[in-house]
């Protein structure tokens, strides 16, 4: 099943333009120009800009014309198409739900790994990719970024994983 171009660009520019609305709701903080909101607001504004950007293409290299929105080939299964859609939804619900019982060091490369030997099946590269990556997340997020990641399970050695 594949969408038409100018579908994606339409729900990238609805969900950057989202993003954009509910950071400007963020409180500002007193001292400081730019609060929780600033980083949230400019993810949006690149995400209009990507969707801006794939409609454009879309529209320039159809001359403006739409054939089909959502085409489903013939040699592809449906089937398959709707249980990874299924499978991708799962793990996000699955984070969702165990982030704060597991902890992210130990959910994060639970839910990189499952995605990516569901989609590659290279078993030793998509377990390095997900603990080097759960690592590299959880230094930027928690380290550069400030923003306090559950630690579930590992509480007892925060202390000791605090690098």
């Amino acid at each position: 099943m594949k969408f038409d171009d100018s579908i994606s660009g339409l729900l990238i520019i609805c969900f950057g333009s989202m993003v954009i609305f509910f950071a400007q709701q963020l409180p500002t903080l007193q001292f400081i120009d730019y609060g929780p909101g600033f980083f949230p607001t400019l993810i949006g504004i690149v995400l209009v800009i990507c969707g801006l950007s794939v409609l454009a293409k879309r529209i320039v290299s159809s001359q403006g014309k739409i054939a089909t929105w959502v085409r489903i080939d013939s040699d592809q299964d449906v089937w398959k198409s709707l249980l990874t859609i299924g499978f991708v939804i799962a793990v996000i619900l699955f984070y969702i739900f165990t982030v704060k019982i597991l902890g992210f060091l130990v959910t994060m490369p639970l839910v990189l790994f499952s995605l990516l030997f569901y989609f590659h099946r290279r078993l030793g590269r998509d377990l390095g990719i997900a603990v080097i990556g759960s690592i590299a997340f959880h230094s930027f997020f928690y380290q550069l970024m400030s923003v306090q990641l559950p630690w579930g399970l590992l509480t007892p050695f925060a202390g000791t994983l605090t690098w």
